[in-house]
C-alpha cells in the first residue's frame, strides 16, 4: 500500500464519518421537535382540567413522551452510544423547557388569566420547537468531539 492510498482510505473514512455525524444529528433535530411540541402543549395544558382529567391527559402525555423516543429511536439510520455530554445536553433542554413552563404558568396566574396552563404550556411547546431546531450545531459538535476522541490522536 502506497502512502497515497493509505490517505485516500482516511479520507474516505473521514467522509463517511462526517456523514454518519450529520445524518444522526439531522435525525435527533427532524420532524421529531413538532412531535416533542404537541406533547409539551398537551401534558402541559392539561394541569387545569378537572381533577380526574387531568391525571388521564397526563398519563396520556407521558405514553406520547415514551412512544414518540421509541419510535424516534427506532427509525434512525445510524444508532451510537450515549454519552454522558450528549445525556447532559438532552436532560439540560428537558429542564429549560420545564423551567419555562413553569415561569409562563406562574406569570400567567399573576395576570390572572383564566386559564394560566395553557398559555403557558404554549409558551413551552414553542420553546421546545425553537431549542430542536437550534440545537443542530450543539449535537454536532457533541458527537463531532466524541468521535475525535474515540479516533485517537493519529486519525487527525
Amino acid at each position: 500500500m502506497t502512502s497515497y492510498d493509505a490517505q485516500t482510505a482516511l479520507d474516505a473514512i473521514r467522509h463517511r464519518q462526517a456523514q454518519t455525524r450529520d445524518a444522526y444529528a439531522h435525525h435527533a433535530s427532524s420532524s421529531y421537535g413538532i412531535i416533542a411540541a404537541l406533547t409539551v402543549f398537551a401534558t402541559g395544558s392539561s394541569i387545569d382540567l378537572p381533577r380526574p382529567w387531568s391525571l388521564v391527559a397526563q398519563l396520556a402525555g407521558g405514553v406520547l413522551i415514551a412512544a414518540g423516543l421509541a419510535v424516534q429511536y427506532r427509525r434512525t439510520r445510524v444508532h451510537k452510544k450515549r454519552s454522558a455530554a450528549g445525556t447532559l445536553f438532552a436532560v439540560s433542554v428537558a429542564a429549560v423547557a420545564l423551567a419555562v413552563f413553569i415561569a409562563a404558568s406562574i406569570t400567567a396566574r399573576l395576570i390572572d388569566l383564566p386559564v394560566p396552563s395553557v398559555p403557558a404550556a404554549a409558551v413551552a411547546a414553542l420553546v421546545t420547537l425553537v431549542a430542536t431546531y437550534t440545537a443542530r450545531p450543539i449535537v454536532k459538535k457533541i458527537i463531532s468531539r466524541r468521535d475525535e476522541q474515540a479516533d485517537g490522536p493519529g486519525l487527525r
